[in-house]
């Protein structure tokens, strides 16, 4: 029998689930940072700017997520059992292995800008936005040592102060720079006689902030390591265990519990760069060389940030609850956790069902409200690609589930098997045919849905849950469906006179009503799953006095 239990949150539990929200806030920031840069500096300069763009993220998960995770988990193990002088070694260890790999990887950058960006990335005028992103690689590295120390000895709350103000200056002082180095490039434009160089200067500018945004960062994170200074001096010396590792103990530890985050880490974060990689290869073959970059800047600046946005708000909404249902896996709880289990479930399909119905369907209204530059393939970007928040929010779910339960091997092969099976669909599928970007969107979404399929086969196999699939799936596309169809209807009657803002309000609070009436009609959702989710207690109301419920 399916329990409906209110848990009180400890002080705890509320700092897992704050870290946990934070992580997805910060990718947030960085998703909307894209909508003005990409009205300042163009299609052509998010184009150049992508690639360094995720570079970093790429060095930048496997330092700031892989490394510090590790260091989270094994400085809080020992600092629970006051082996602070082993706690303080494995920081040492893993500070000194940061400083190197990512010195040599920053230096790599900087110095091979060049042969990086026209032999690896095929886009050669997007050198200038890797060389000056290249100070952020090392820079993130030692943000990740050093929060993860920090979220081992307990001090969560200024590590989440720390990531905010990061992601805050990198949108601001990102925006600026690249508004500056646009302007300094269109100068260089007219004096080469190529306006690419204004989108390539643009791009540049807006690493320089990354990177700007990451020394702020260590600054902040350096002051917080001074104030708790006295604290774990003071700790080191009530240090009470009768052993301490030795050097090389601790270095065995360390690589061997971060080795496994950072390959996930690139699992899951790498893809971006090697779909450029393979988009641009296969453009010049179809000799579609100068439209590429463009389409790309439209696919990562426009495309991208929309789904991503939306996915990331809907993981909001059932992410917070893992710490929970975690320990209860733990404690061997396993009929709490099937109910918890299926309770986010629920909440996620009743969610990112519709959200990617409505960004099909709203798609044109949702471009012109928001971008400037080629609207008509970030439509059609759009109308075929949105499923993917869908299978990003589910896939993202599930997989961290699958790691707070110490099931790291499933997360590793789900993540290597979508990447092999999407990049092989993604190269035979842009080849074959004329769909160029399009291809991409469509290699994105079987990336997540691979990840999708292993997380749900992941669930069933170590908690034997068994999803409701037709309440879960077959209500909520149904009642999603009808309503995106008069979503689409209603936009083709208004956006020729009404524009691009006002139809996007009006056709969406339509949906969504139309939505929720035919949920609470068909059973999709029960009262007691509206009072637990996000203005449940609103929605409960409205259908009482319209005599829905």
């Amino acid at each position: 029998m399916m329990q409906n239990t209110k848990v009180k949150k400890t002080g705890r539990g509320k700092r897992r689930e704050w870290v946990l929200g934070v992580g997805l806030m910060a990718g947030l920031v960085g998703f909307v940072f894209r909508i003005p840069l990409s009205r300042m500096i163009g299609d052509k300069g998010v184009g150049f700017f992508a690639p360094a763009m995720e570079i970093f993220m790429v060095s930048s998960a496997m330092m700031c997520y892989g490394i510090s995770k590790a260091v989270a988990i094994l400085v809080k193990y020992r600092a629970k059992r006051d082996m602070y002088k082993s706690a303080r070694k494995i920081y040492q260890s893993a500070l000194v292995f940061t400083i190197l790999f990512s010195a040599l990887m920053t230096l790599f950058v900087f110095f091979f800008s060049e042969f990086i960006a026209q032999t690896f990335i095929l886009e050669y005028r997007g050198y200038l936005a890797i060389a000056a992103i290249a100070p952020a690689i090392l820079l993130s590295g030692l943000l990740g040592v050093m929060r993860g120390y920090l979220q081992g000895m307990g001090a969560m709350m200024p590590t989440i102060h720390s990531r905010l103000l990061e992601k805050f200056v990198m949108l601001v002082a990102g925006l600026l720079l690249a508004a500056a180095s646009f302007s300094y490039g269109e100068k260089v434009a007219a004096l080469l006689r190529n306006t690419e160089y204004a989108a390539a200067y643009g791009a540049m500018g807006a690493s320089i902030g990354v990177s700007v945004a990451c020394a702020i960062g260590i600054l902040h994170i350096i002051l917080i390591r001074l104030i708790y200074a006295g604290t774990f001096k003071q700790q080191l010396m009530n240090d009470t265990a009768k052993y301490v590792e030795s050097n090389g103990q601790v270095i065995s530890t360390f690589f061997s519990a971060a080795l496994p985050y950072m390959i996930c880490a690139l699992l899951y974060n790498i893809h971006y760069l090697v779909d450029q990689r393979v988009f641009n290869y296969v453009m010049n073959k179809q000799d579609k060389g100068g439209i590429r970059v463009a389409h790309w800047g439209v696919y990562y600046g426009k495309y991208s940030v929309v789904t991503g946005i939306v996915a990331i708000i809907c993981t909001m909404s059932a992410v917070l609850v893992i710490p929970r249902i975690a320990q209860m896996y733990d404690k061997q709880e396993y009929g709490e956790v099937k109910y918890r289990i299926g309770s986010a479930i629920h909440n996620l399909a009743v969610l990112t069902i519709p959200c990617a119905v409505w960004v099909a369907v709203l798609a044109e209204p949702i471009v012109k409200m928001l971008f400037t530059g080629d609207q008509d393939t970030a439509v059609k970007l759009l109308q075929t690609g949105s499923g993917v928040i869908v299978f990003f929010t589910f896939g993202y779910f599930l997989m961290l589930l699958m790691q707070r339960i110490r099931k790291i091997r499933m997360v590793i092969l789900g993540g290597l098997a979508a990447f092999l099976i999407h990049l092989i669909f993604l190269f035979v599928l842009i080849s074959s045919t004329k769909l160029g970007i399009i291809a991409v969107a469509l290699g994105l979404l079987v990336f997540w849905l691979v990840v999708c399929i292993t997380g749900f086969i992941g669930i069933v196999q170590y908690m034997q849950y068994s999803p409701e699939w037709l309440r879960t799936f077959g209500v909520t596309t149904a009642a999603a469906a009808v309503s995106g169809l008069v979503g689409m209807l209603l936009s083709k009657v208004m956006i020729s006179w009404a524009g691009g803002i006002i139809t996007f309000f009006v056709c969406i609070v339509v949906c969504m009503l139309i939505y929720l009436v035919l949920m609470i009609l068909l059973r999709g959702i029960r009262e007691d799953e509206l009072e637990d989710m996000p203005g449940g207690r609103v929605i409960i109301v409205l259908a009482e006095r319209m005599h829905l419920l």
